[in-house]
């Protein structure tokens, strides 16, 4: 009887996490008839910190048919490093590479990289299993459906594959026991999707409506990473935590019996010009300690640009009901936004400052592949580095130099702030 196929994912997280698109793909490809005992599967979860020849390194321990990586604007370069060693080492290896840095500029990311096999575009489960069976028989990958790859010595792009319509099709990586939730470090998925269009992000790109888990799958995976041994606070990627009050009030009610206990939910995302006093107390209820938010721009210019919409007044309102609740809020800048001046990003660090959200962080804009702003950067005059990962240079508004002043003295009243007493 053949040997399975060795098949490798590789994760490159920030420190103290693991990848939950690694452990969705791995639980579906191993709940996929088509794949049993053709298929062994091992998941190396390091982080950034790691020397890209010492990840090169351990994978090539595996001695891999397939490795499979999910790449994002901050550990790109990374990534392509281990790509480029681990083609040279061990040629016969398929390099597969997924997720939202490669999957809008596949075409473009194979020419870059001769050593990657394929690149799989949109949502990966389905694709990546469909690719593992067509090479564990020796197949046609260009037969799989939302897939860039190499045929011969062309490039082409196979037809895009439909979104998952039923998300509980998908196995969950933490049900399964395929990931082991982490104190602080774990985090859930409960819809796919964004409310909202900003052009400087890719988390509404390409998925048109909203698609949600059932209620039965996330109270139970929050049952199994709240009572996991060791775990006292985990968090949520979802763009935006109180996409309904129903919703709100369902999270409270799970989360009740181990907000008991002590556990706390860290730095969700939400809509903050939504929280009134009600929604607070919600939030509260649901043990949340910490929230993300905007405004990222308080300009007028900046917000049209963007496709941001914004409102002062109710954006104060709902930081101030989140103090009230004992609830930190951390407000959200970025510089180098179209249509922002340096005086533009002062005036929105003045307005966050004003408001003692708790915390007030900013970060130059990157210009990501598929975003609206990499498809519009040449009509708005946005230089920025093609390089991941993707930082701007400048605007017609903002030169160079003082891009780099405003992140300084951002990041010295940033400071200020932290340390007051």
């Amino acid at each position: 009887m053949a040997q399975p196929m060795r098949t490798v994912l590789l994760g490159l997280n920030s420190p103290g996490y693991r990848s939950l698109a690694l452990g969705y793909l791995r639980a579906y490809a191993e709940a996929d008839s088509a794949l049993a005992g053709r298929c062994a599967f091992e998941t190396l979860d390091l982080d950034t910190s790691v020397d890209p020849w010492w990840a090169a390194w351990r994978v090539l321990g595996l001695e891999p048919d397939v490795l499979g990586i999910s790449v994002t604007c901050w550990n790109a370069r990374a990534v392509y490093e281990v790509c480029r060693i681990v083609g040279s080492v061990r040629p016969e290896c398929a390099i597969v590479l997924g997720g939202p840095e490669v999957g809008p500029a596949a075409e473009d990311v194979l020419a870059a990289h001769p050593e990657v096999s394929a690149v799989v575009r949109g949502e990966g489960e389905v694709t990546f299993a469909g690719l593992l069976a067509e090479l564990a028989r020796g197949g046609k990958a260009w037969r799989v459906d939302g897939l860039a790859l190499r045929r011969g010595d062309e490039i082409v792009s196979t037809p895009d594959r439909a979104l998952v319509a039923d998300l509980d099709s998908l196995p969950s990586p933490y049900l399964t026991g395929l990931l082991q939730p982490l104190d602080g470090g774990a985090y859930l998925e409960t819809y796919r999707g964004c409310p909202h269009r900003c052009a400087y992000c890719f988390e509404g790109k390409g998925y048109g409506k909203i698609r949600s888990f059932s209620d039965a799958r996330v109270a139970a995976e929050i049952e199994a990473v709240a009572t996991a041994p060791g775990v006292k606070s985990f968090s949520f990627i979802d763009p935006v935590f109180n996409l309904t009050d129903g919703r709100l009030r369902k999270f409270a009610d799970w989360m009740a019996p181990h907000v008991a206990r002590g556990l706390r939910l860290h730095t969700i995302e939400v809509d903050i010009e939504r929280v009134d006093d009600e929604a607070a107390a919600l939030l509260r209820e649901a043990g949340v300690a910490s929230v993300e938010t905007g405004p990222q721009t308080i300009g007028a210019a900046a917000l049209a640009a963007c496709d941001r919409p914004f409102d002062a007044m109710k954006f104060a309102a709902g930081v101030r009901a989140l103090r009230a609740h004992g609830i930190s809020c951390e407000c959200d800048l970025i510089v180098g936004l179209p249509g922002d001046s340096a005086y533009d990003f002062l005036a929105g660090l003045r307005f966050c400052f004003d408001l003692d959200p708790g915390k007030v962080q900013s970060s130059t804009l990157h210009v990501l592949p598929g975003t609206g702003l990499w498809e519009r950067a040449l009509e708005l005059g946005l230089e920025f580095d093609r390089e991941p990962p993707h930082e701007v240079i400048a605007t017609p508004d903002v030169s160079f130099r003082d891009l780099r002043r405003a992140e300084v003295m951002a990041s010295s009243l940033q400071s200020i702030y932290r340390a007051r007493v």
